[in-house]
């Protein structure tokens, strides 16, 4: 597949200014526009061709190359004369207006975008952590964090925020609801303002929600997922979890497929051991299917429900769904930043039944969306097509604690995909630093071009 995108290495200060947002508060060019905060308000794309050092503009499928400090340009296939060359100021590539107007008049296609969501997983601290305030120490969340995802990701217009774990610290000795119970709250009420503001948040079970963390009687540290922690899960997550009357409300639409009784049953090849009732649903909209899977139930931690998710998505493959996404907290295969890294850390822990996983992921040509690691990466695991982004980057502890020689790696970041109605879909990673610098879109892909 023809490679559009790579990570931003050697030529990071060229293609950040390049492919940031924002706009000019120079007097001189208060005329002109953000090139990419004009293309969002056109349901575009952009991209960048290493080659050529141009930058792609892509409107439903339409697109235009555009080169900074030169007034030449490609629209639609035709070379054509700018009025003003493109250039960069503040970290942001500028437009005039009557570029703006050129392109707008151009490119206009007939596919639709019909949706936009965000995903992102683990918000979660814990105590002593550097440089959290007395706020978040007491209630184990980031929530600088945290609230300057949510308020981009409204801000870039997604319908939907799918958050893939870890969001309290939990890990009780006993399954403490009182103790879950007051984590979970703060954590509701910093997510709360998304669906007032037009997103509905939709969460995804991880292993501080479900598991005790104590040490036995040879003073072995375990971590168990219990019966009790699930329950306590469904008293403080089903409400929202489908609330389809309060999804019309905010979304404009209804959400379809979303049937309370689809979860994997007891017993069978899942091992399944208690009731896995609103820790693993679906639905569709708008048609893509969304599944979304507890990997860590009880009995039989580190595993997916991968019979389970094996049939939902054939049932959503039957009603005619064009995309699968799956979210779950603990990613298929472990993203190895440091070679010294040995012991696998998500669903490879049993790598059999990683693989059966991951079939039932590439047989459903599905991408999965997953958190756990505190780090960003996205590959395509066994050289196959279908995408594993890993995204715990929500503001808990880097996983990389000390620079890896990628400097994403040491990001809070999260992605935003764009559904159109043609079938493409486009993602776009952004991220800051831990001095909480600009956010940077560091990595731009669509699912049938690859990255």
């Amino acid at each position: 597949m023809k490679k559009m995108l790579k990570w931003i290495g050697a030529a990071a200060s060229v293609m950040t200014a390049i492919l940031a947002g924002g706009a000019s508060v120079a007097s001189a060019a208060d005329a002109d526009i953000a090139l990419r905060s004009a293309m969002e308000g056109m349901n575009g794309t952009l991209g960048w061709a290493a080659d050529t050092q141009m930058i792609i503009v892509d409107v439903a499928g339409s697109k235009a190359s555009l080169k900074v400090g030169s007034t030449d340009a490609t629209i639609k296939g035709q070379a054509v004369k700018l009025d003003k060359a493109p250039y960069v100021m503040n970290g942001a590539t500028q437009i005039s207006p009557a570029t703006l107007k050129q392109i707008q008049d151009a490119l206009k296609g007939s596919d639709k975008l019909l949706f936009t969501f965000s995903s992102v997983g683990d918000c979660r601290i814990e105590d002593g952590y550097t440089g959290a305030s007395a706020q978040d120490l007491k209630w184990m969340v980031n929530t600088k964090v945290l609230t300057r995802m949510t308020d981009e990701m409204e801000a870039k217009k997604s319908n939907m925020l799918l958050f893939n774990g870890d969001m309290i610290l939990g890990y009780s000795k006993n399954s403490d609801v009182n103790y879950l119970n007051r984590q979970y709250a703060y954590w509701r009420g910093v997510v709360g303002t998304a669906f007032e503001h037009g997103m509905y948040v939709f969460p995804v079970p991880g292993n501080h929600e479900v598991q005790d963390k104590y040490k036995d009687e040879n003073g072995k540290t375990v971590k168990k997922a219990t019966e009790s922690n699930e329950n306590t899960w469904r008293d403080n997550m089903g409400d929202i979890i489908v609330d389809s009357q309060r999804f019309s409300q905010i979304l404009g639409d209804n959400i379809a497929g979303f049937d309370p009784n689809n979860y994997p049953q007891i017993g069978g090849v899942d091992k399944i051991s208690t009731n896995q009732k609103q820790l693993d649903y679906s639905f569709d909209y708008r048609g893509s299917h969304f599944a979304i899977i507890n990997t860590d139930p009880t009995g039989n931690d580190s595993h997916a429900p991968t019979e389970w998710l094996a049939k939902d998505l054939a049932a959503a493959k039957a009603r005619g769904m064009k995309h699968n996404f799956v979210f779950g907290h603990k990613m298929a295969y472990t993203y190895i930043y440091d070679p010294s890294i040995t012991e696998p850390g998500g669903l490879d822990a049993d790598k059999t039944a990683a693989d059966a996983f991951w079939k039932v992921i590439e047989d459903n040509k599905a991408t999965y969306l997953s958190g756990h690691e505190h780090i960003t990466d996205i590959s395509r695991p066994n050289n196959g097509s279908a995408y594993q982004i890993i995204v715990g980057s929500g503001g808990s502890p880097f996983e990389a604690v000390k620079p890896t020689g990628k400097d994403t790696d040491r990001y809070y970041a999260y992605v935003t995909a764009k559904v159109y109605e043609s079938g493409k879909v486009h993602f776009d990673a952004y991220g800051f630093d831990a001095n909480f610098g600009p956010t940077q879109n560091f990595m731009s892909w669509d699912l049938e071009q690859g990255f």
